[in-house]
């Protein structure tokens, strides 16, 4: 077997050298993945080190900012029942290192997660001695998990997912998949489905569980009546102005919504979108497509006195703020849908009490996507057109609008505890 991680060594070194010269243009000139460049090889700050010297450690570790909000609520669990321990909070994009300094503050302290090398990680856990490490969703990195439990780490996949193309993806591993789900001691899985996927990649029956979406307990970006009233006040919007909120879109999905936010503003002249691109720095590109349209447009971060006969469509360039602005929201669509993406989080906005409209390809999310049909609280489309028709049909009939988002109050509402069911588990670690 240490013949077998030897040769993902040498193989994670050789797909590092070739993405480095990206990885340069990136730092150099997009002025990214400096911050924490230090972290990802291992040498972390003394005083970092020294919260954790000698003392009983839990590391959470999450990728980004979706992932980091559900891991939020965990932590929170994990504070109230643990108090004795030390928590270490681990990110790999400079957005979820944003977002876990605004939200997980529960943390005792906040890292960069360590490259897959084994002499790297070797060096971060010389440095920290976690009792328990925390992995959520789908991050199994090889090495770190092997290493940790060497380390005498037990080991926990909580909020675990497995979408179809990681359950493909995962395959390719071999034999090194097997020896780090042995390494694993419990999974904490979002859905049946995403429980049968981890048996089927090879994880002990006895191991697994259901536990639920944690994403239904997160204390960041629940309704709060005060955020809103900022938001309208910051937004220089008016309450009577119908309000779209399109999160999360990808390349080619900001030109097929054009002519939906056209024929909805033919018939609700005052109607306002707010378009939050996935990557904020594509903010430009778009604002660029919309005004090529004649459609006036404005930056969230260059808003200071909007026109609202003219500049009806904000273009959010701010980062974590898409959750809280679902909650001003009319009509809601998530985006990564209307392409091959596979979707996103569409239980933020039903969060909020809203419905959710969204497009046909929404396989990295297959559970939600079930949840949110069966109770009726969100709306699958196979295209702008359909799209265009059921937004109009809600915005025509409010009273139905406001029922459904009660039905979607009352879905998240009988989802809740997955947070707790985790933190529980951590129990039989300790």
């Amino acid at each position: 077997m240490k013949l077998t991680y030897i040769i993902y060594d040498i193989l994670f070194l050789v797909l590092f050298i070739l993405y480095l010269p990206v990885l340069l243009y990136k730092m150099i000139v997009k002025g990214k993945y400096r911050e924490g460049i230090l972290e990802r090889f291992g040498f972390l700050a003394a005083e970092k080190v020294e919260h954790f010297r000698e003392q009983p450690t839990i590391w959470v570790h999450a990728v980004s900012v979706g992932e980091t909000v559900a891991a939020s609520a965990v932590v929170t669990e994990i504070r109230k029942r643990y108090p004795e321990y030390k928590i270490l909070f681990s990110t790999v994009t400079d957005t979820g290192q944003g977002m876990a300094r605004q939200i997980v503050a529960e943390a005792d302290e906040t890292i960069y997660f360590p490259l897959d090398f084994s002499w790297v990680v070797s060096r971060v856990l010389k440095q920290v001695d976690p009792e328990v490490v925390i992995l959520t969703e789908t991050e199994l990195w090889p090495n770190f998990i092997r290493l940790a439990k060497d380390n005498g780490a037990k080991i926990m996949l909580a909020n675990g997912r497995i979408s179809d193309s990681s359950f493909a993806g995962y395959k390719y591993l071999g034999p090194i998949l097997k020896d780090m789900l042995t390494k694993v001691d419990l999974f904490s899985m979002q859905s049946q489905q995403d429980l049968e996927y981890i048996q089927g990649l090879g994880a002990e029956q006895a191991k697994v569980y259901n536990n639920g979406n944690t994403k239904f307990d997160q204390d960041y970006a629940q309704p709060d009546s005060s955020k809103e009233d900022e938001l309208y006040q910051e937004f220089k919007l008016n309450k009577e102005e119908p309000i779209l909120v399109v999160g999360s879109t990808h390349p080619n999905e900001e030109e097929q919504l054009l002519p939906l936010y056209q024929k909805l503003k033919e018939e609700f002249a005052d109607l306002v979108m707010i378009l939050a691109p996935r990557h904020i720095k594509r903010a430009e590109e778009i604002k660029r497509l919309y005004q090529k349209e004649g459609i006036k447009t404005v930056l969230r971060t260059a808003i200071e006195v909007r026109n609202p006969n003219q500049d009806s469509v904000i273009i959010l360039d701010t980062i974590g703020e898409l959750a809280q602005v679902y909650g001003i929201a009319d009509l809601v669509f998530v985006g990564g849908s209307l392409i091959e993406k596979g979707g996103h989080n569409i239980l933020e906005p039903a969060v909020h009490g809203k419905l959710v409209f969204f497009g046909p390809y929404m396989f990295n999310f297959k559970a939600n996507t079930r949840l949110v049909l069966d109770y009726g609280v969100g709306i699958q489309v196979d295209g702008v057109v359909e799209l265009t028709e059921e937004m109009l049909y809600y915005l025509r009939n409010e009273s139905e609008l406001k029922k459904k988002g009660r039905q979607a109050v009352q879905m998240i509402e009988d989802n809740k505890g997955a947070a707790e069911r985790n933190a529980e588990l951590v129990k039989k670690l300790l």
